[in-house]
């Protein structure tokens, strides 16, 4: 008997040994299998797979790291998730934090990216990675004088890299200054004599630039530079093929018959042809020609989504739902097209309601499946049914909190809208989901404040204090605090925090509402009229422009009446 106990403490003991090894071992083999899905495009298991070694060791940076990467791969927005993770375990890694801001920016999630760069701690911000995750943000937003500043600095900071020169050349060839054009091209001259390789970038670069202004004759010069080099690509020959379309007048079927022959043997360029041709107008002879290539390549992904495309421009609704059906767009239920097909055929005089909810009934088809909502979005979208976009996206969002990509859509109409109330919600479900995210935690208490005013003590003034009192001299978090204090009638304190504002905080135009709010109240003739000036130009929410209106109003109150 003490044997068999002996024979089992050691037993125990060696597992205590050997357990922490086999798990990273399971993590380990997981990650592998995961890559085999994905590899073979199988989502489902690679998913199964994913979990199971991000579970296996909960907070491994390392393994949610490299799970964030698959997903990159396949062009998943769920890896803003493990990406924002991996920035949370390791906040002082300025290649986690800049990988965040670059993943959020190949997704589009322009929210998150910005969210991501505002919590990159100072210490990290100044490091190269986050400058240039900051430079690709500024770039991917079209900032360019913001881009201009990260480039001057990353290049004093790397003076001999002429990586950043030739970016930063890229960059002023657009200047409205034409001696900063100038000074580009002769960077870039430079740069081309010393570094061939960069040669056939540079000039394509120069080439859509000279297509946008409209310089056809200098675009055909660059364009035929690029075409001297082995590496160029079919969109390089478009590109030509436009100019030869636009300027030399050249018949279409001439450059039909040329460019049909080089992208045939290709499935991406015959993709790429495609949409190249319903851009001309062409969708006849696209859907003609598509009909001539063999089988195989008419299976191929990249064609077989293309397809689907051309349908939805000749309007062929049935062969538009035979090819999703067929996977076209993604995964996606014989129900729930057919469903979808029969909300189609609900005429525009019907009553909304009717649409709204035969178009539940699909939603409900999709089994909550993210790539049939997806493909349910797409078609909602080509519709151009306004209210079911939304529905779709609430889906998706409600359903799927890592699709990022839903939020922004819906963050972005309701701000086209002017529809406070709506972004009030939106902010919510992702405060809901992600309750670690201060910018979360700010917008919605900011928008609840603007949709329900209150002289109370309200949760969203608890939240505006907690924040302020996390980051005292967070520009955002004092703004935010001092108009919940001057809505409850505590003006003055509101007035001695935001006189903490520094000049260029203090005078950010979409700040000046609440700040115009808080010098009506304290009868701030002089500033009021100043941040009433400064708000002038820039679109406000109709919350946002009632402040304006009430602080006027606030001016024409004795102080007497004044709380």
């Amino acid at each position: 008997m003490v044997g068999i106990v002996l024979l089992g403490f050691g037993a125990w003991q060696a597992w205590g040994h050997i357990q922490p090894h086999y798990r990273v071992w399971k993590q380990r083999r997981a990650l592998e299998q995961a890559r085999a899905f994905i590899e073979k495009r199988d989502a489902a298991r690679a998913q199964i797979a994913l979990e199971v070694a991000l579970s296996t060791i909960p907070g491994n940076p390392d393994a949610i790291r490299l799970a964030a990467e698959m997903l990159e791969l396949v062009g998943s927005p769920q890896a803003i998730r493990l990406r924002r993770a991996v920035a949370r375990i390791l906040p002082d890694s300025a290649e986690d934090a800049a990988a965040l801001v670059l993943c959020s920016l190949r997704f589009r999630d322009f929210n998150t990216a910005s969210e991501a760069l505002s919590s990159i701690p100072p210490s990290v911000a100044n490091q190269p990675p986050a400058l240039r995750a900051a430079l690709a943000f500024a770039l991917a937003t079209d900032n360019s004088p913001v881009a201009d500043l990260l480039l001057e600095k990353l290049k004093s900071l790397y003076p001999g890299n002429e990586e950043l020169r030739f970016m930063h050349a890229l960059l002023l060839l657009k200047h409205p200054k034409p001696e900063r054009q100038a000074e580009a091209r002769l960077t870039i001259d430079e740069l081309i004599k010393s570094r061939p390789q960069l040669a056939t970038q540079a000039y394509r670069e120069l080439a859509g630039y000279a297509m946008q202004e409209r310089k056809f004759e200098e675009a055909r010069k660059w364009l035929s530079l690029v075409l001297a080099d082995p590496e160029s690509t079919f969109s390089d020959r478009l590109q030509q093929a436009n100019i030869e379309l636009l300027i030399d007048k050249k018949p279409f079927a001439a450059i039909f018959e040329q460019m049909a022959t080089i992208a045939a043997p290709n499935p991406k360029n015959v993709s790429i042809f495609v949409q190249w041709l319903m851009v001309q107008d062409r969708a006849q002879e696209a859907d003609k020609w598509l009909g001539q290539l063999p089988e195989k390549l008419l299976q191929d992904a990249d064609v077989k989504s293309v397809q689907a495309d051309l349908a939805t421009r000749l309007l062929d609704w049935d062969r538009l739902a035979r090819l999703i059906e067929g996977g076209a767009w993604g995964p996606i239920s014989h129900n729930a097209v057919a469903l979808a097909m029969a909300a189609r055929s609900i005429g525009a005089t019907s009553p909304p309601a009717l649409r709204k909810e035969a178009w539940e009934e699909t939603l409900n088809a999709a089994n909550n499946q993210i790539g049939a909502l997806r493909v349910l979005y797409k078609l909602a979208s080509i519709w151009r049914w306004e209210e079911q976009i939304d529905q779709t996206l609430w889906k998706i969002a409600r359903s799927f909190p890592d699709q990022t990509w839903a939020h922004q859509q819906l963050f972005n109409s309701f701000r086209s809208k002017g529809n406070t109330a709506g972004l009030r919600e939106v902010m919510g479900v992702l405060r809901a989901t992600d309750s670690n995210t201060a910018r979360y935690q700010h917008d919605w208490a900011l928008l609840t404040l603007l949709t329900e005013p209150s002289r109370n003590m309200t949760h969203a003034k608890d939240v505006m204090k907690r924040l302020h009192e996390s980051e005292p001299s967070n520009a955002t978090y004092i703004t935010g605090y001092a108009f919940a204090l001057a809505q409850m009638g505590r003006a003055n304190e509101a007035l001695e925090l935001i006189q903490k504002l520094s000049d260029s905080d203090h005078d950010y135009p979409p700040r000046q509402p609440y700040l115009a709010f808080i010098y009506g109240s304290c009868h701030r003739a002089v500033d009021l009229q100043r941040a009433q000036s400064l708000a002038k130009g820039i679109r406000l929410l109709p919350e946002e422009t009632k402040l304006l209106i009430q602080a006027s109003e606030e001016m024409q109150r004795p102080l007497s009446a004044l709380p």
